[in-house]
């Protein structure tokens, strides 16, 4: 272990070893079986941790390369959060990108409760039927984060959302869309449809999203797998399958792209109606 004088004059303790018990856990979280046990995930990055400081979510742990010249080491400490400083082939190990920034926190979960939402008198809400993505995953909890939406549910063996990739690709989002675990989608589905939810499936053979008439007070958009689409579960519960008309030569979009262009039509309809 060594030490340094950091910008505020306190001496500060590097961590040079692999085996310590701090840096062995954080470098466990990389792996869904240990997120899973200890409830906890990963963070990287200088904006996405910020958010996370900012946000009501409990941050853990912050741990930073030892050439690491950001704000946010001092600021942690301000906040109370254990800070943990490391060797820089060392931060390498804990991370998840090809360029580390030198940054990232320990986060711990939260539990949301579907019901809650499923209750609302108004509402929109997505539901990702067996995306495996994680950089598509993440960039739709963005997308549904800029429009308002009111959730995320992942159903049929999902991408974990608290996979590295995943957390990344949302900037911080994740901190600001309540996610929901269901495991039973035909549960989730009924339940949908007795609170009066309009469930609109994307489906290549759908009515043309822009025709599809919309603006229902509450509507669940469901976004199918890259390879398969929506299950014929969800297919066959829809009240609607919609599709994205295709004037090219392609038949077919990235989830995350198809995924933003329904949301956004779902939120434009849904504008219209209200004025």
């Amino acid at each position: 272990m060594e030490r340094f004088e950091n910008s505020t004059g306190k001496v500060q303790q590097v961590i040079t070893s692999s085996s310590n018990e701090t840096v062995k856990h954080v470098r466990s979280l990389l792996g869904k079986k240990h997120r899973d046990k200890s409830r906890q995930f990963i963070a990287e990055g200088e904006k996405i941790v910020s958010e996370a400081l900012s946000s009501s979510w409990q941050t853990e742990l912050l741990v930073f390369s030892e050439s690491y010249s950001g704000s946010l080491l001092n600021r942690g400490r301000e906040l109370g959060i254990r800070c943990l400083v490391v060797k820089d082939s060392l931060f390498q190990s804990l991370s998840d990108t090809q360029t580390p920034q030198g940054v990232l926190a320990v986060i711990q979960q939260r539990d949301f409760h579907l019901q809650n939402i499923i209750a609302q008198e108004s509402g929109f809400v997505v539901i990702l039927d067996g995306v495996k993505d994680p950089g598509n995953l993440g960039t739709i909890i963005r997308t549904v984060d800029a429009a308002g939406a009111g959730g995320v549910i992942l159903i049929h063996d999902c991408v974990d959302a608290c996979n590295p990739k995943a957390v990344r690709a949302t900037m911080g989002s994740i901190f600001r869309v309540p996610l929901y675990r269901e495991g039973s989608a035909d549960e989730l589905f009924d339940n949908l449809v007795r609170a009066g939810w309009h469930i609109a499936a994307s489906d290549l053979k759908g009515t043309d999203a822009f025709e599809w008439q919309g603006g229902f007070d509450k509507t669940a958009l469901v976004i199918g797998s890259e390879s398969h689409g929506v299950s014929e579960t969800a297919r066959s519960r829809a009240h609607s399958l919609i599709s994205i008309p295709m004037a090219g030569g392609t038949e077919s979009l990235n989830a995350s792209v198809a995924a933003g262009i329904l949301i956004y039509e779902i939120f434009r309809k849904g504008r219209e109606m209200d004025g």
